[in-house]
């Protein structure tokens, strides 16, 4: 059986402009959707991974030391505004080449739904991290186990599944004391979890999505509703080991109009595989 997360990152070539550009399509259908419209880091996956096919089609055969490092790459940076949210439906990423290297190549990549561009990205390909960090300071997951525990909060027959509809593609467990929404409560604009794909280990393109996972933390602020991104910016460090992947998601500075909500991604063996910021909207009336 082939799995949801598979099938998005399935991508079909629909034309080719030249040595520099490339146009592939991809079909996101309403399992990564919350509510009626595509969530954002699951957009945001399917941009990583079209940057890479793309590379792997427009990198010149004729340079190997050029084809060699580009093979090596991953999307170690994705920096996409999204002007108007997308659709569960098929989207074309129209793809072109800023900038050629052999240590940082960068892409420009725009999905499309009916002529319009929906979402416009950069992204940033590189080698990823490996090997003993030169130093890691004390972070918010600190402490968290490894796997969820059975107080946790799972996607898969809760409310939260009536929103949140990627339960068909990911394990999702929240932590129940930083999402205090729950009982009725507020608390810190702070919220954990334990994620993993359904089928599958966790890979770079999964923690992309991962970054944009957890609810939007204003809840805890009695703040609910529709939080739109404005814009979303993620890195990747490295790739995950195999198993539940944990998250963090915070805020420093909610403001009257807008929040920033950061996530911090960990795998299993507590090393950091990926972090991003979100700019967002505070959901109307609030």
């Amino acid at each position: 059986m082939t799995s949801k997360i598979t099938e998005v990152l399935a991508l079909t070539e629909v034309d080719r402009g030249g040595p520099d550009s490339i146009t592939l399509r991809a079909h996101i259908d309403d399992t990564f959707t919350i509510g009626p419209k595509v969530h954002g880091g699951s957009l945001q996956m399917v941009v990583a991974k079209a940057a890479r096919t793309a590379l792997s089609a427009l990198t010149p055969p004729d340079d190997p030391k050029l084809a060699d490092a580009a093979a090596a790459m991953i999307p170690v940076a994705v920096a996409s505004d999204y002007l108007t949210a997308p659709d569960a439906a098929d989207v074309d990423l129209a793809i072109s080449v800023r900038k050629r290297g052999r240590t940082v190549t960068v892409l420009q990549v725009d999905a499309v739904q009916q002529g319009r561009t929906v979402v416009s990205s950069s992204v940033t390909m590189a080698r990823p991290d490996s090997g003993t960090p030169h130093h890691s300071g004390p972070n918010v997951l600190d402490g968290t186990p490894a796997e969820p525990p059975s107080t946790g909060i799972s996607l898969d027959g809760s409310p939260i599944a009536e929103i949140n509809h990627l339960g068909a593609a990911v394990d999702l467990v929240l932590d129940a004391e930083t999402f205090p929404m729950v009982r009725g409560e507020t608390g810190e604009p702070l919220v954990r979890g334990w994620i993993r794909p359904k089928g599958l280990d966790p890979d770079e393109y999964f923690a992309v999505l991962v970054c944009d996972i957890s609810p939007p933390v204003v809840f805890n602020l009695a703040m609910f509703g529709w939080a739109p991104t404005v814009q979303l910016t993620t890195y990747v460090r490295r790739h995950p080991a195999p198993g539940w992947l944990r998250f963090a998601a915070t805020s420093t500075e909610v403001g009257p109009g807008m929040f920033e909500e950061d996530h911090l991604v960990v795998d299993s063996t507590g090393t950091v595989v990926a972090q991003s910021r979100q700019l967002a909207l505070i959901p109307a009336g609030r």
